[in-house]
């Protein structure tokens, strides 16, 4: 695993009395979780952050369509590419293409 640091580090941590490090909000920000590696032979720590996601959209990630779906449109929104539909009428959806 190849990691890009920067010449200096960015802070200095000290741990505590009881051993721990404080990371502070820059770097911990919207993070649930970290895996921690521990290389043995230098000492050097690699934390993975990750940001977990509510259950009631788990769904998005586990359909691929559904996903790309979302993907696309937001891509499409960016460029400027939107329209008004009616939601009230019920052929709509129709119109979508499929991304396959």
């Amino acid at each position: 695993m190849a990691l890009k640091l920067s010449a200096a580090p960015n802070t200095i941590a000290r741990p505590d009395d009881r051993g721990r490090v404080t990371l502070g909000n820059a770097v911990t920000s919207g993070v649930s979780r970290y895996d921690v590696f521990l290389d043995e032979e230098t000492g050097d720590i690699l934390l993975r952050p990750y940001k977990e996601i509510p259950a009631r959209e788990a769904w998005l990630y586990e359909n691929p369509k559904a996903h790309k779906l979302v993907i696309k449109g937001l891509s499409e929104a960016k460029e400027g590419k939107v329209r008004t539909i009616n939601l009230n009428e019920s052929r709509w959806a129709d119109d979508i293409e499929d991304p396959e």
